[in-house]
């Protein structure tokens, strides 16, 4: 009876170890995401389709889902969501929006298990419409500035004003020229003109003003293409002697912003377990014999139980 007792301690140490070594080695769930990039798709003159890399640190096993949520910044108002459920051993999600060019987003990324959020991160987009279409693209920088008082006569001054512009591609472009009276904004002179710009040269855009002397002005350039105006430059012009105008006056293009923000990520429904430095012993093959974390102790004593019962049952016998 007691070699039996002896027997099934025995087994019963057995099974407990191998179920113990079994469920050591389930790893547990948990995810949050790593990083956000984006790129431009498509572009029109009203839209940008703005595709989303989702990079995601995760475990093997996950049941989750992937929130995508669009908010007007100005008003915080929601105006889409989408959900996607993230695929077995997906590491990264490619998701692809549409956006008006006359707003500023707020997007908000969410990685949800049941009804938590255990993972997010955001980005602000600013400034759309400066997104222009590869048809309407100008790429002109402007080299320098200077103006010639060609005559006077009266109260009237005829000014040639010169516009240094280098092309980083060869062009066809309409130039509007013209002065605005500074402290009324009004236009006084204005010229057109069309003008064949060559790559890798910089060609001079200039054109005589009359305007009124004894005045402050903004000389302005603008640079259109397919009848929209893509670039705009402006130099003061300091006419009156007694009121004077900020210097090096210019007109910097807006440019296209993406602002990320983060906010805390709440692991408490599915931790991601913290690595344990450990140091192993080398087998012959030159491999670590890794053993379970955390479940020598419990081995160990169960190990000893059994020894002692077994020796009790010896005795006995």
């Amino acid at each position: 009876m007691n070699g039996k007792i002896v027997v099934a301690s025995l087994v019963v140490i057995v099974i407990v170890a191998i179920a113990i070594s079994v469920f050591a080695h389930e790893e547990r769930e948990y995810a949050y995401i790593e990083r956000v990039d984006l790129k431009l798709s498509k572009l029109n003159d009203s839209c940008a389709d703005i595709t989303f890399f989702v990079k995601i640190k995760r475990s093997r096993v996950l049941s989750a889902n992937l929130s995508i949520s669009v908010y007007d910044y100005a008003t915080d108002i929601l105006l889409k969501r989408r959900t996607i459920s993230i695929p077995k051993d997906a590491n990264e999600l490619n998701i692809t929006i549409s956006f008006e060019k006359d707003k500023n987003y707020r997007v908000m990324f969410e990685i949800i298990k049941g009804d938590k959020t255990i993972s997010s991160t955001g980005l602000i987009l600013k400034n759309l419409r400066t997104l222009i279409p590869k048809e309407k693209e100008l790429k002109l920088l402007l080299r320098d500035v200077d103006f010639e008082v060609k005559s006077v006569k009266g109260d009237r001054v005829t000014v040639k004003a010169r516009f240094y512009i280098d092309a980083l591609k060869s062009y066809t472009v309409k130039f509007h020229i013209k002065a605005i009276q500074f402290e009324s904004n009004v236009l006084t002179s204005d010229k057109w003109l069309t003008l064949n710009l060559t790559s890798g040269k910089t060609t001079v855009v200039e054109s005589d003003l009359e305007v009124v002397k004894d005045y402050n002005y903004l000389i302005k350039l603008e640079a259109w293409k397919n009848d929209y105006l893509i670039k705009s430059w402006s130099r003061c012009l300091n006419l009156a002697p007694t009121k004077r105008i900020p210097k090096n006056v210019s007109e910097e293009e807006v440019k296209f912003e993406v602002e990320k923000f983060v906010k805390p990520k709440e692991m408490a429904a599915i931790p991601m377990p913290t690595p344990v430095e450990r140091h192993y012993p080398m087998t012959s093959y030159g491999k670590s014999m890794v053993a379970t974390p955390g479940f020598e102790i419990v081995i160990g004593l169960i190990a000893i139980g059994g020894a002692l019962a077994w020796r009790s049952g010896l005795k006995k016998l």
